[in-house]
């Protein structure tokens, strides 16, 4: 069966075989980067038989987008039933999936829309070409074929679809495909070196670097700049989105305080919302954390993550399980917070990118999916963050979880709402935190917002990654009493450290403000029953226990818990002070030790920095501050996961 979009063979001619060296067709300053390269048009345009023969010049392996199809897509097709965006996601996603796999690969995908090919530039410096044909020669190259289930009637369709690629497309080269075939691919090899991946799309602002420091004058200064872009566009009434006090080091406590601030000056309607996720509400003493003693905030909206919600639709099932390998195939319902949609005309969303153990790097679409997210959004996208490998998702821009978080904004808030990211990377300076970037922008993953968070997240990678030469047999990690009052929250120790723990090691948690295990009734309750057994145990109760099955976020959080049986996890806690007992962290799989003891025999407080250290008795360990604030682990490991 040829695909969906060979001219007739008459036009195929016969197969190139010399090979174009790639360093002279797709950089002029002869260096080889990633060489993706996607052929665009309508079904007849000749996607399949021009991306042939460009693989076979260029030495490349060449994948036919329809046969990534599933068998429902070309039953539909062949009925003479247009694809709709229900049909066209999965698809998408699965072509995106092999960019993503090679990067010397060329790809004949439809892209019909400008949307469909944002999604395609999510497999990484990518390059189009786009086959430009008319309706009437795309029919009668159609009409020629009889062993292919795209006929000729299914052409108007595929016209009323398309958007042909704009000037500011800059990574599409455009060429007429009605010319004979070596025409076409003479043209394309022609001026493929000076098509440049990448739309151009710059952060609003990108300030920082690795050794950059970001003083708190300097913030207010690009704060104080944002706010008066945000003033001068129109907008009066601003929700303001920060996190909660578990990302006090971010600094959005104190951005959040400027633009507010600068917002009223100018007459502007300001709401303060944090994206609280399933965490508990903040009180008067959290507010402190974030803000500072002397904030002044008087009223926060409050996010119900099991009420109060807007249902906005689903990524459906077949592109999870894309997604995921196969590993989980149902569909993820979207919905957040409603009030978001109460007559705010700009969404300013604040916070850190920092690597996350569910999505790989925190922040961007993250803090308003997930953080006003709605319970059905947060319980399977953790799941699915659960079932792909926290090993594979740590310390990565792009994860499953991540994909369809941003697929769920840009299909179903873009439309609706306007967005400012302002987006911090802070790194531990030896006791103190330091603000190392601040970067800027709007709209979804493929404008400037997007590469707002790329080029945080890429910062992130450099600062809050620290690699050890060999696995560490013993890590201490210590939870701030004011941030982690939850194994919920301070299991960030066994999640941030994991991938630098030996076999058979031991880490201890040092928990001094750790009363409870969830950070609602519920969610405590569920972990008290099922504890941090380990994924088979867990899946195991999720196939039996009806309520967990309803609380996917929970099941994955016991994955991520627990060692899995390959290290030692011993929390310590001050039950005399209000902490959890020694039964009570006993009954959920971990082992317990007296923290006042502990600290003694570590002789560590809270001034104390990150690093080898060695205790009273002489044995060495590895101190982690503060596990939020990065991630630890084997060189070998962070290669494998990237």
């Amino acid at each position: 069966m040829r695909g969906a979009d060979d001219p007739t063979d008459a036009n195929a001619g016969e197969p190139v075989t010399e090979v174009v060296e790639v360093a002279d067709v797709v950089d002029r300053d002869g260096h080889v980067p990633p060489l993706r390269i996607v052929v665009l048009g309508v079904a007849g345009s000749g996607k399949s038989s021009v991306g042939r023969r460009l693989a076979e010049r260029l030495g490349t392996e060449f994948v036919d987008g329809d046969s990534l199809h599933s068998e429902a897509n070309v039953a539909k097709m062949a009925a003479g039933t247009p694809l709709v965006d229900a049909d066209r996601w999965p698809w998408l996603t699965a072509n995106r999936e092999v960019l993503r796999r090679s990067d010397r690969i060329v790809l004949a995908c439809s892209g019909l829309r400008r949307d469909y090919r944002n999604h395609l530039r999510g497999g990484g410096d990518v390059r189009f070409v786009y086959l430009d044909l008319d309706p009437a020669t795309a029919e009668e190259r159609a009409a020629s074929r009889s062993d292919h289930f795209m006929g000729s009637n299914m052409i108007v369709s595929q016209f009323e679809t398309l958007e042909r690629p704009a000037p500011d497309e800059r990574d599409v080269l455009t060429v007429d495909a009605t010319a004979e075939i070596d025409t076409v691919v003479r043209s394309a090899l022609d001026a493929l070196p000076d098509v440049v991946p990448g739309t151009g799309v710059a952060p609003m602002l990108a300030v920082g670097g690795p050794d950059h420091e970001i003083d708190s004058a300097a913030l207010a200064e690009h704060v104080a700049e944002l706010t008066e872009r945000v003033v001068a566009a129109g907008h009066r009434r601003v929700l303001l989105v920060p996190p909660d006090q578990t990302r006090a080091h971010s600094r959005a406590g104190a951005i959040t305080l400027a633009m507010a601030d600068g917002l009223r000056r100018s007459g502007c309607d300001v709401g303060i919302m944090p994206a609280l996720g399933t965490h508990v509400p903040m009180d008067a003493s959290d507010a402190d954390v974030l803000f500072g003693a002397d904030h002044g905030v008087t009223e926060l909206l409050v996010h119900d993550w099991r009420h109060g919600l807007r249902q906005l639709g689903e990524i459906a099932a077949a592109e999870v399980e894309v997604l995921t390998d196969g590993r989980f195939a149902a569909p993820i319902d979207v919905a957040v917070s409603d009030e978001l949609f109460r007559g705010w005309d700009l969404v300013v969303s604040i916070g850190q990118v920092v690597p996350h153990e569910v999505i790989g790097m925190a922040n961007f679409t993250k803090n308003l999916m997930i953080g006003l997210g709605g319970a059905p959004t947060i319980h399977r996208s953790h799941f699915v963050g659960a079932v792909a490998g926290m090993e594979r998702i740590m310390g990565r821009v792009d994860s499953p979880v991540r994909d369809i978080i941003d697929a769920a904004f840009d299909r179903f808030l873009v439309p609706e709402i306007e967005v400012l990211w302002v987006l911090t990377v802070v790194a531990d300076a030896g006791g103190s935190s330091v603000v190392r970037g601040l970067f800027a922008g709007t709209g979804g993953s493929a404008d400037s917002g997007g590469a707002a968070f790329r080029s945080a997240a890429t910062l992130a990678q450099q600062t809050n990654v620290t690699t050890v030469d060999r696995p560490l047999d013993r890590v201490v990690c210590r939870l701030d009493p004011h941030e982690f009052r939850s194994t919920w929250l301070g299991n960030k120790a066994v999640y941030r450290t994991r991938m630098a723990i030996a076999d058979g090691g031991e880490l201890v948690v040092l928990a001094p403000g750790v009363c409870q295990f969830g950070e609602d009734e519920q969610i405590d309750r569920l972990i008290r029953k099922h504890g941090y057994r380990g994924t088979a145990a867990t899946l195991a109760a999720v196939d039996t226990d009806a309520e967990l099955a309803q609380n996917l976020s929970a099941a994955a959080h016991l994955i991520h818990g627990s060692s899995d049986g390959r290290f030692r996890i011993v929390y310590c806690t001050d039950p005399a002070r209000g902490g959890l007992s020694k039964s009570e962290v006993e009954a959920v799989g971990f082992e317990w030790r007296p923290l006042d003891a502990e600290l003694e025999r570590l002789g560590v407080d809270a001034d104390v920095t990150s690093g080898a250290r060695t205790d009273r008795d002489g044995r060495p360990f590895y101190f982690v501050a503060n596990p939020a604030l990065g991630l630890w682990s084997t060189a070998e490991l962070l290669d494998a996961s990237r």
